[in-house]
């Protein structure tokens, strides 16, 4: 046999090292189809428009997780890799920069965006390219697993607050209520889900909506008076909110009124009144609240969110901004080192059979995850909830920490 060169000992020692580095990276999850390389997570959402608050938590906690996940190995050995897509909450900007990106390829999850309207848009591109999504907007038109087989929620539905305003309309002896929308996918989902078990409670509903861009709610809120409702539901984000209840007082309409599940959060503090939100009452998860007991993990990913970056959104959106996109990198993790997958379609299927463990490391869902249960079926691609995850409390703001306090603020 011919003496090799040094320099062909060391180009053939390279190419040994090539081969068995792909070797060991193939042998080492076998049974996952995904491949190698980064797990790219792909977040649309608003970073620069008129819901950029929003952004900013969801993004913190996701860098966050991102960040945890990584010292631990990865998923499934796989470092995860953000990618941002600024949408401005424009679905045409949304759909245009998702089909940009998938031309170079499928991204392994994909948040498609901060509304009801973004997701829709986008959802129809990821089920044809089986590109798994997570997200938290809610309309009960993004549940529709036959449809959009390969996209989950991780926040309740609006269908999922809807039973507590009942009760307590029955409880308070309401005959008639209002409800003021925006025109838009979010807003006619969210009276929708109220629509139905008012009826069947013996309430009687009556509405009126208005335009998204809109400066002005008098005029729908003069044609709701008018019929001599004894509540009334707020549905809208942000200025939308603000309007409303300006218009209200403006009106001398001081009915008791009571915000939804997407106008409670926003952040209206220092922005009203007393006057203004004499009456409003906001609903809010139970874990979200100031001095309600909380995961034991939880206080750990604060103090990381609070020298980060993106620590000024805790107390301008609230710390469970932070754990929506920190929880569903948990969860997606924990799942795909159970199967030991990355492949979305498989994850999908396991999301379908998967049950809460009794520590979960995803932290904003209660003491053991037990307030937004992430258990999900063949027919049902939202999170489940029970009777003591929301509670009506006095309009108020957030604390260094980020969860809410009633009355703060005002």
């Amino acid at each position: 046999m011919l003496a090799l060169s040094r320099g062909m000992r060391i180009l053939i020692a390279m190419a040994m090292g090539t081969i068995l580095a792909t070797v060991t990276a193939c042998g080492s999850g076998s049974a996952d189809s995904a491949g190698t390389g980064p797990f790219v997570f792909y977040v649309s959402i608003d970073t620069s428009g008129p819901t950029a608050i929003l952004g900013g938590g969801l993004l913190g906690g996701a860098r966050a997780a991102i960040t945890d996940i990584n010292a631990k190995g990865g998923i499934n050995g796989r470092e995860i890799k953000l990618e941002v897509s600024n949408d401005q909450n424009n679905p045409t900007k949304a759909v245009s920069e998702l089909q940009r990106r998938l031309a170079k390829g499928k991204p392994d999850l994909v948040y498609p965006g901060g509304s009801s309207a973004v997701s829709m848009s986008m959802l129809p591109i990821l089920t044809r390219d089986k590109v798994l999504s997570v997200g938290a907007t809610s309309s009960i038109q993004l549940n529709d697993p036959k449809k959009f087989p390969y996209h989950f929620g991780v926040t309740p539905p609006s269908a999922a607050y809807v039973p507590t305003f009942v009760q307590l309309a029955k409880a308070k002896g309401y005959k008639k209520v209002a409800m003021i929308y925006s025109d838009d996918a979010t807003g006619q989902s969210s009276f929708k889900q109220y629509e139905g078990p008012l009826k069947q409670a013996g309430i009687e509903l009556v509405s009126a909506s208005y335009d998204a861009t809109a400066l002005d709610m008098t005029p729908q809120l003069q044609q709701l008076k008018a019929q001599n409702p004894q509540a009334l539901i707020v549905n809208g984000y942000g200025t939308a909110v603000l309007y409303v209840l300006r218009g209200r007082s403006q009106l001398g309409w001081t009915l008791p009124s009571y915000g939804d599940q997407l106008a409670s959060p926003s952040p209206i503090a220092g922005k009203v009144t007393a006057a203004q939100i004499q009456n409003y009452q906001v609903i809010m998860q139970t874990s979200s609240l100031a001095g309600d007991q909380q995961h034991p993990g939880l206080d750990k990913v604060i103090q990381t969110l609070k020298t980060s970056e993106s620590a000024k959104y805790l107390t301008q959106a609230g710390l469970a901004l932070f754990t929506t996109t920190y929880d569903l990198l948990q969860y997606v993790a924990h799942v795909a080192g159970q199967e030991k997958t990355t492949d979305g379609e498989k994850l999908a299927k396991a999301f379908e059979k998967f049950k809460t463990p009794a520590n979960p490391p995803w932290v904003g869902k209660g003491p053991k995850g037990e307030v937004t249960q992430f258990e999900y079926t063949p027919t049902n691609h939202f999170p489940k909830t029970s009777a003591t995850s929301f509670k009506y409390v006095q309009p108020g703001t957030y604390d260094g920490n980020g969860f809410y306090v009633p009355g703060k603020g005002y």
